[in-house]
C-alpha cells in the first residue's frame, strides 16, 4: 500500500488525537476482555473509518482500501500495548520479510508497501492509558510487581501530570510502595513522582509517611529521595536545623544525586546563610561543569549567579524559575507591536466562517510551526500544560523577536498561554498569561469589527477558530475567579456573549453559569429566556431554570420545572437541601457520571450560595416533600 503525502497525513492525525484516543480505548478494552491480536486488529480495520472519520478523510484513495490503513493502526496498537495476560509485557507481532506479502492485505511485497509507511505516533504509555481506562480501578494494583516496563509507567505518570490528573497518578503509583518490602532504586523515579502528587493534592500526611517509609526501607536512591523530601518539608515549616540534618542524610544516602546541589544552596539561602550558600554554589557549579552534560547548563548558570548575588538568584528561582527564556518572553511581550488584523473572514448564514490567516501572516506562521513544538488540547480542554515548549525555547523566541507580526496570531498567543501553563511557575498566571489573554480579546474584536462580523456566530466547529475561541474561553473562566468585581463582570459578559451569540451550541458548558449569573444580577427574565433555548437539558440547568422562573414570578412554570428536576435528578435536590452532606470521592479525571453523587455535589458547590441568597431553599424543600 503506497501513500502520497505521508507527512501531511501524520500532521492531520496529530490534529485528530481525540479520534485516536477513542480507537485506543476500544482496542485496549477488547484485549482486556480477551480478544486475540487478529480479532482486535480486525475490529479496528473493519470499523476504523466509522470511528475515526477525520483520520480516514486524510487517507489518499490511491493508497488502497482505508481498512488496510486501519489494520496498520491496529497492528501498531497491539505492538505497543502492555499485555495483561503476559504480565503487562509487550508481545510484538513479527515483521514480515522485505519480500514477503504485506500484512495489510494489499498482496504487494512488504518492502514496496507498508515498510515505506511512516511510524504511527503511538507509544506504550498511550496504550497503557487506554488500558487503565478500561480496567476496574481496583485492579490497577496488578501492575505493581508485574513485568511492565518501568519507563512506560513513568511516561504515563508524566502524561497524567500534564493533564492535571494527579489523583490518577497517586492511584497508579501507590500500590508500588505498599507493604513492608524494600523500595528498590529501580522505583526511585516513581517514588519521587508519587511524593510530588501528594504535594499537588495537598496530602502532607501521606507525603511525610511515604518519605519516612523510603528512608526506613529504601535502597540508597530511594532513601535519598525520602530525605530530600523531609528536608523540604522541614524547611517549609521553618525548621532550618532539622532541614539541614535531613539534607546531610540525603547526601550520605545518594551522594551522586545531582539534585542535591540545588537543594542545598536553596535551603541555605532560605535560612539566610548567604555566605555559605555562595561557597557551596561555587563547589556545585564546578562539580556539575566537569560532567559536560548540556542539560545541566541552566542549573550551573543559576549556581554561578548565587556566587555573585545569592539574593538575586533566589528571586530568579522564585519568580523566573531560573529560566531566562520566560524573562525574554516578558520583554518581547512588552515590546509587542500594535494589534492589527491579518485574518480573512467570509461571513455566511449568520456565521463568521473560519479564521484564515492572510498571506503575510500565513508565511511567518509556517516558520513558527517548525520552531515551536505545539501541543494543542483535544476537544474543549483549555490547556495541555506544554512544558516541552521550554526544552528549546531559544529557537522560537528568536523567531518571535525577528517576526513581531506573530504577535497578531491567535495560534501563537494560544501556544504561548499553553506553554506558560507548563512552566510550573505561579506568577505567570497573575502577570504574563492575563496580558496575553487581554491581547487576544482585543485582536478578536478587531478582526470581527474589520469584517463587519461583530454580531455573528463564531462556531467552535471550525477548527481554524479554536485557538481564538480557546483564548476567549480561558479569559472568561480565569476572569470569573478574580477578586476584582470589575474583572468578574467583564468575564461574565464574555461568557454570556459565548452562549447568546458566538457559540450557542455551548461546547464549553457555560449556559448554566450564565443563567445563574443573570438571576444573581437581577435579570431573571433574561435568565428564563436563555434557559428556554436549551429544552430537555441536564440537571444543573433544570434546577437553575426552576430558580429563575421562581424569582421571575412565574410560579406555575417554576413548580413544574422544579418537580420535574426533583423527579429525574433526585440526588441533586437531596444534596442541595442537605444540612451537611458528605463530599464524594473524585475519580481524578475531571469528569463525573450523570446521576452520580459527584454531579450532585458539584451543583451544590457551585450554586448553593445563590439559592441561599435568594431564600429559595425552603420553596424547593416544600416541593421535594411532595415528591416523596
Amino acid at each position: 500500500m503506497d501513500m502520497d503525502g505521508s507527512d501531511d497525513i501524520e500532521d492531520e492525525m496529530q490534529e485528530s488525537m481525540d479520534e485516536l484516543s477513542l480507537l485506543i480505548t476500544l482496542f485496549a478494552g477488547q484485549v482486556w476482555r480477551g480478544a486475540t491480536a487478529e480479532e482486535a486488529i480486525g475490529h479496528i480495520a473493519k470499523y476504523g473509518e466509522d470511528l475515526a472519520p477525520g483520520m480516514a478523510a486524510q487517507i489518499n484513495p490511491a493508497a488502497g482500501p482505508k481498512a488496510s490503513f486501519f489494520r496498520i493502526v491496529g497492528r501498531t496498537m497491539w505492538n505497543n500495548l502492555p499485555q495483561p495476560a503476559h504480565g503487562f509485557r509487550l508481545a510484538k507481532l513479527p515483521e514480515p520479510g522485505r519480500n514477503d506479502p504485506c500484512f495489510c492485505g494489499s498482496l504487494r511485497k512488504y518492502k514496496h508497501c507498508c515498510a515505506r509507511m511512516p511510524d504511527f505516533p503511538i507509544v506504550p504509555a498511550m496504550m497503557l492509558d487506554g488500558l487503565l481506562g478500561t480496567m476496574p480501578r481496583k485492579q490497577w494494583n496488578t501492575l505493581a510487581g508485574s513485568s511492565i516496563d518501568r519507563g512506560t509507567v513513568q511516561h504515563l505518570a508524566f502524561m497524567w501530570q500534564d493533564e492535571n490528573r494527579h489523583a490518577d497518578v497517586a492511584a497508579l503509583l501507590e500500590p508500588w510502595f505498599k507493604g513492608e518490602g524494600v523500595i528498590r532504586n529501580a522505583d526511585a523515579e516513581l517514588l519521587d513522582m508519587l511524593l510530588e502528587s501528594y504535594v499537588v493534592l495537598g496530602k502532607p500526611r501521606k507525603r511525610k509517611s511515604l518519605a519516612q517509609a523510603a528512608i526506613a526501607r529504601g535502597e540508597n536512591a530511594a532513601r535519598g529521595i525520602g530525605w530530600q523530601r523531609i528536608a523540604l518539608m522541614e524547611a517549609e515549616a521553618g525548621n532550618d536545623d532539622v532541614s539541614r540534618r535531613a539534607l546531610v542524610e540525603a547526601q550520605r544516602a545518594d551522594p551522586d544525586n545531582l539534585n542535591l546541589g540545588l537543594l542545598e544552596v536553596h535551603l541555605l539561602i532560605s535560612a539566610g546563610n548567604a555566605a555559605l550558600a555562595q561557597e557551596r554554589a561555587k563547589f556545585w557549579a564546578i562539580r556539575l561543569s566537569k560532567l559536560g552534560d548540556p542539560d545541566l547548563r541552566e542549573q550551573i548558570a543559576w549556581l554561578r549567579e548565587v556566587v555573585l548575588n545569592p539574593q538575586a538568584a533566589m528571586m530568579q528561582m522564585t519568580r523566573k524559575g531560573g529560566d531566562a527564556f520566560i524573562a525574554k518572553l516578558e520583554v518581547l511581550l512588552a515590546d509587542a507591536p500594535p494589534i492589527t488584523c491579518h485574518y480573512r473572514l467570509e461571513p455566511m448564514d449568520g456565521s463568521t466562517g473560519p479564521f484564515d490567516a492572510d498571506a503575510e501572516l500565513g508565511k511567518v506562521l509556517k516558520g513558527w510551526q517548525v520552531a515551536f513544538p505545539s501541543n494543542p488540547p483535544s476537544l474543549t480542554m483549555m490547556s495541555t500544560w506544554n512544558e516541552a515548549a521550554w526544552d528549546d525555547a531559544g529557537a522560537w523566541l528568536a523567531l518571535l523577536h525577528k517576526q513581531p507580526l506573530l504577535w497578531n496570531s491567535f495560534e501563537v498567543l494560544d501556544d504561548l498561554v499553553i506553554a506558560l501553563d507548563g512552566c510550573g511557575m505561579g506568577w505567570v498566571r497573575d502577570e504574563l498569561i492575563p496580558s496575553l489573554l487581554e491581547r487576544a480579546r482585543a485582536l478578536f474584536d478587531l478582526v470581527l469589527e474589520k469584517h463587519g462580523a461583530a454580531q455573528l456566530e463564531c462556531e467552535w466547529a471550525w477548527h481554524q477558530n479554536r485557538p481564538a475561541l480557546r483564548l476567549l474561553v480561558r479569559s472568561a473562566v480565569d476572569g470569573m475567579e478574580s477578586s476584582d468585581p470589575k474583572e468578574r463582570d467583564s468575564a461574565f459578559a464574555l461568557m454570556r456573549r459565548f452562549v447568546e451569540q458566538l457559540n450557542p451550541h455551548d461546547n464549553h458548558g457555560f449556559r448554566t453559569r450564565v443563567v445563574a449569573g443573570l438571576v444573581e444580577r437581577g435579570q431573571a427574565a433574561g435568565a428564563v429566556a436563555l434557559a428556554a433555548r436549551y429544552p430537555d437539558d441536564l440537571a444543573d440547568m433544570k434546577y437553575t431554570e426552576a430558580l429563575a422562573l421562581h424569582v421571575a414570578g412565574r410560579e406555575a412554570e417554576a413548580r413544574e420545572v422544579a418537580l420535574l428536576a426533583l423527579s429525574e435528578y433526585p440526588k441533586v435536590g437531596e444534596t442541595l437541601l442537605a444540612a451537611s452532606p458528605r463530599k464524594p470521592r473524585k475519580d481524578g479525571r475531571g469528569s463525573y457520571t450523570l446521576g452520580s453523587d459527584e454531579e450532585a455535589w458539584l451543583y451544590r458547590e457551585g450554586y448553593l450560595s445563590l439559592w441561599e441568597k435568594l431564600d429559595a431553599l425552603a420553596w424547593l424543600a416544600e416541593l421535594a416533600h411532595k415528591t416523596r
